[in-house]
């Protein structure tokens, strides 16, 4: 037994006594052991589970309705029955077992669905196992169920375009901003805010205004998630300057390389914006300082009016240098700011001087300009230093 051979090498160099061996090896068999189930045991099973499968499957269109229906119902509980055991009896993968009962609950629906001629149509089966994965992350909390939760969030908002009704996107708000509030985990609470981001975009159909500044207004209106929880402010710090800065990249590469004359923006909406961005900068000032950096796409709605998108290309490269030197001066971790600098180079270079400039001497010309500005900020801090002493 390897433990109770480091247990005997540990008492040899005087790190231990034979009286605290005798008690821990006494303490460890009385711990209850992990049954395991035999391999034999294991294969039997398997060939047992394709057999009664591939019997299913073969008589499938000879079954009457109702026997059907019940099959994959019992199916269902049977796993289910499986994983409780698992669980209890500690033996095999309880959640493997959990997660074959969730697909037959789907199978369920869509068997009882074309048996009896209901429709599926909109948004039903997606629904359904949207809210059952929730539930079974509520109540076993493994994040399996958060993966399944998530993908069948996007499939209620992709299903439901373009027939969504004020009730069915309400009530998605509702679950969605309660999975947000009651976890904890970091993946459940990034996957629940991007499900109410895209909410916010889902909602863009269901009334009849197809304004280009409905991604800016969407996570605007997401930063008071933060007052709700703002003890979920460091999760989800990343998650707003991520989606903030490819928002901005979207709006700087749409405008140079395309005719926005099909989109409908007003000017009351431009100034609107603007106006709500000031607001936005102070709220996140006083109380969410690093994410503040979003209240710049304020400004879009004033930018895209320029064919030429060069006011956009200016924003994003000075909010991209202005990140690197505020990440560098407070020692955050810059790798953010570096990537997204990166991109919007690239975006410029392909806008502007694409088969005008050749790549090499553009990033060169890059290059010099941040040895440049990082020669005065390096002169700066130095005769503030020299001042200080």
């Amino acid at each position: 037994m390897e433990m109770k051979r480091k247990l005997y090498q540990w008492r040899d160099e005087g790190f231990i006594d034979q009286a605290s061996i005798e008690r821990i090896l006494a303490f460890e068999k009385q711990q209850p052991q992990k049954k395991k189930v035999p391999l034999l045991l294991m294969i039997s099973l398997i060939f047992l589970a394709l057999a009664i499968f591939s019997f299913i499957a073969a008589n499938w269109q000879l079954m009457p309705d109702l026997l059907k229906v019940s099959l994959v119902l019992l199916l269902m509980w049977i796993f289910y029955g499986l994983g409780y055991a698992a669980e209890r009896k500690q033996f095999g993968w309880p959640i493997l077992f959990r997660l074959i009962g969730l697909a037959m609950f789907a199978a369920s629906i869509i068997v009882t669905a074309q048996t009896f001629h209901f429709s599926l149509s909109n948004s039903v089966l997606p629904w359904a196992m949207f809210l059952a994965a929730l539930g079974h992350y509520f109540y076993w909390r493994h994040m399996s169920y958060t993966l399944v939760g998530f993908f069948f969030g996007l499939q209620v908002l992709t299903s439901a375009l373009p027939a969504i009704s004020w009730v069915e996107w309400g009530l998605f708000i509702a679950i969605t901003l309660a999975w947000f509030y009651f976890s904890k985990e970091a993946l459940p609470i990034v996957f629940s805010w991007l499900l109410l981001f895209g909410s916010g975009l889902m909602l863009w159909s269901l009334i009849d205004y197809t304004s280009a500044l409905w991604p800016i207004w969407t996570l605007f209106t997401l930063v008071f998630l933060l007052i709700l929880a703002p003890q979920k402010e460091p999760i989800l710090r990343p998650l707003y300057l991520i989606i903030g800065a490819i928002q901005l990249i979207v709006y700087l590469g749409v405008r140079g390389e395309a005719n926005l004359s099909f989109i409908d923006f007003s000017w009351l909406e431009v100034i609107l914006l603007a106006v709500v961005s000031i607001g936005i900068f102070g709220l996140c000032f006083i109380k969410f300082r690093t994410i503040s950096w979003i209240a710049i796409l304020g400004t879009v709605g004033l930018l895209l009016v320029d064919d030429t998108a060069i006011g956009i290309a200016i924003v994003a490269q000075l909010s991209a240098l202005s990140y690197l030197i505020m990440a560098q001066r407070q020692e955050r971790s810059l790798t953010l700011g570096f990537v997204y600098f990166i991109i919007v180079q690239f975006v410029i270079y392909v806008i502007y001087v694409w088969e005008r400039l050749d790549m090499s001497l553009f990033f060169l010309i890059g290059a010099l300009l941040l040895f440049i500005l990082s020669g005065i900020g390096w002169w700066i801090n130095r005769k503030k230093e020299g001042a200080i002493t």
